[in-house]
């Protein structure tokens, strides 16, 4: 608990401290990168830090518009942009009788996108690549599994009120659909994922905000369940015209399938505190 908040603090304390006047998201093309993302998801190009003083998950990424055209105020725009990160899954226990951390994952993932905005609707063309390696070390664990797909996937979000719109909460959907073109273990098309998130302003500026979302996803993969993730907390409101960088600080909650853990076919459940943000 103590390494949470340690690392939490050091996360979140110079984000709350940012008061620069300069928008956060500097063109439509960085704010429809930062829209697409569901924080709640283990692939997610985010950086975060998850854990129940047992399990420590961190992650490190982020999705990046390289360019953005037609942009008309955030209420029409096109952008082509990448994103990809990495992910470890640790351990504690006890072995021998010394305190080690066993790996059981080390992650890497990328992607490269099309998007369009119009009118607070988000549609994007997505292709990318996910590769787990279950290195688990644990004493129960014999051997490893390999997990690596490559996929393709169009995504469809819609905000309410639009993003040109001046608003001190808001509410966001979004769903996607792909098939994967390789998959190991054996795919099981098509892959899914169905999210919602709201926030709702604290105060004036949006920098402390009530978060609450939640997705359900689908990999596509034989023999692995769907996944739920839960995420409620606190945060910031992430409008057009914010000028903090993006984070929440809450209590995750992920229920079923999990791809870290080297049983990803059976069903499981991960409560967590979670600190995250976006660099």
């Amino acid at each position: 608990m103590k390494t949470f908040l340690l690392s939490a603090a050091l996360l979140v304390s110079p984000l709350i401290a940012h008061a620069e006047a300069k928008p956060w998201f500097r063109s439509a093309g960085d704010y429809m990168a930062h829209r697409t993302e569901r924080w709640g998801v283990p692939t997610d190009p985010n950086t975060k830090i998850l854990t129940d003083g047992t399990r420590f998950d961190t992650a490190l990424g982020k999705r990046i518009s390289l360019l953005t055209w037609g942009d008309e105020e955030f209420h029409k725009a096109w952008s082509f942009g990448i994103d990809g990160g990495m992910l470890a899954s640790l351990r504690k226990e006890s072995r021998n009788g010394s305190l080690v951390f066993a790996t059981h994952t080390f992650d890497g993932f990328f992607g490269a996108y099309v998007s369009y905005l119009n009118n607070g609707w988000l549609a994007m063309f997505r292709t990318a690549h996910l590769s787990a390696h279950l290195v688990d070390n644990a004493p129960e664990i014999g051997d490893s599994v390999s997990y690596s797909q490559f996929w393709n996937e169009f995504v469809v979000g819609k905000t309410f009120p639009a993003p040109e719109v001046v608003s001190h909460w808001e509410v966001h959907l979004q769903g996607s659909v792909g098939l994967n073109n390789t998959s190991t273990p054996k795919g099981r098309q098509p892959r899914a994922a169905l999210g919602i998130s709201g926030a709702y302003a604290l105060n004036h500026n949006g920098k402390l905000s009530v978060l609450v979302s939640g997705d359900a996803l689908r990999a596509g993969v034989e023999g692995q369940k769907n996944s739920y993730a839960m995420f409620l907390g606190l945060g910031s409101l992430n409008r057009p015209g914010s000028t903090i960088r993006p984070y929440r600080v809450g209590i995750s909650h992920l229920a079923g399938s999990d791809y870290r853990n080297q049983y990803y076919q059976r069903k499981q459940s991960f409560t967590s505190l979670e600190a995250s943000t976006e660099f």
